[in-house]
């Protein structure tokens, strides 16, 4: 009997310890549930619970990622790679706490670490010289992190976080093609690949995607339709809650009043979540042309589609369908205008 139960003692050991990505945590302070969620999703990748604020997740996944680990209303940031990533601290201090372990984490520790001293001596100087410096230097510390880790999980997410604004949608995908085999297929590698063929599919001189969206009444609005009737249609992707949106506000309302007659039209899509603001804001500013969303934020399917991952973001198109100029912001929207249609 004795060695029956040594025998499956030693069973469920191989089994516990057999994952290739872990999760071990200890969090002075906290009893209850433990996950690991999607970054920006709902999945749940592993739970648990806890008593002692000790826990260990056996993740389920085939490839790297970040994600986070949530604890009752709190939250942290790790990088799930092979091996054991080593969670500790408290709860009281839960924005302090320790995550070692594996490469992606010490890396991600060092980089914050100087981050976090970078920051304190630009809000330290006075001096803008010295300033400007300590600017080249924190730009300096995220290209020299990347290229550091391109080989690891944190390397990908300075790439999908601080790095790709900056690049053509091929050098995106070059980019992705080199990260180990692994790599490519997580979760942060997909969206970017996926993120940068949407953008050549948007890119000036392609032809548009269509959107077929529901008013603030309910009623759908083609944007083939809206496109069959002018000359040109600006999309425009705003929300009531973005400040530089509001910004552009008053050029559209003047561009509008001048441009429409002529054949000019915009169909905004918003990216609110809530009907209130953005019905009461359409009122307030005089955003008079054809307005629509699904209230469904950054989760919005035509924002998308149209790889919008900032806002304002905007796309002039031809009666013909053809995308004839992106992010027209302030005067430039009128300055083009004034050049297609006088």
């Amino acid at each position: 009997m004795k060695r029956l139960l040594i025998v499956a003692a030693a069973a469920m050991m191989l089994v516990g310890c057999g994952a290739d990505y872990v999760v071990k945590g200890n969090i002075e302070g906290y009893a209850g549930e433990v996950k690991l969620m999607a970054n920006k999703s709902t999945e749940c990748f592993a739970t648990t619970t806890t008593e002692d604020g000790s826990f260990i997740l056996d993740v389920d996944t085939k490839a790297p990622l970040f994600a986070n680990l949530v604890l009752g209303e709190k939250s942290k940031m790790i990088f799930v790679e092979k091996g054991e990533v080593v969670v500790e601290g408290s709860l009281e201090d839960f924005d302090s706490l320790k995550v070692s372990g594996t490469p992606a984490n010490e890396a991600n520790a060092a980089y914050m670490e100087q981050m976090q001293k970078l920051v304190s001596d630009y809000m330290a100087a006075t001096d803008e010289d010295a300033k400007d410096s300590i600017l080249k230097a924190y730009d300096d510390h995220i290209a020299n992190t990347y290229e550091a880790n391109k080989d690891n999980i944190f390397g990908l997410y300075l790439l999908a976080s601080q790095i790709y604004y900056e690049m053509t949608p091929d050098e995106i995908l070059e980019a992705v093609a080199v990260l180990p085999k692994a790599l490519q297929k997580s979760q942060g590698a997909v969206t970017l690949k996926n993120h940068a063929e949407a953008i050549k599919r948007v890119e000036v001189g392609q032809k548009f995607i269509d959107l077929e969206l529901p008013d603030k009444d309910g009623n759908m609005v083609k944007l083939s339709d809206v496109l069959a009737a002018n000359k040109y249609v600006l999309l425009d992707f705003w929300a009531s809650w973005c400040g530089p949106c509001m910004g552009e506000v008053p050029y559209l309302v003047a561009d509008y009043a001048e441009y429409h007659p002529l054949g000019f039209e915009i169909y905004g899509v918003s990216l609110d979540k809530n009907r209130e603001p953005w019905v009461k804001t359409m009122e307030s500013k005089g955003l008079v042309w054809p307005n629509v969303s699904e209230l469904m934020y950054w989760q919005d399917p035509s924002a998308q589609k149209y790889a919008v991952r900032s806002i304002p973001s905007n796309f002039l198109i031809a009666s013909d369908g053809t995308i004839v100029a992106r992010n027209l912001r302030g005067e430039a929207l009128g300055e083009k205008l004034a050049e297609l249609l006088k």
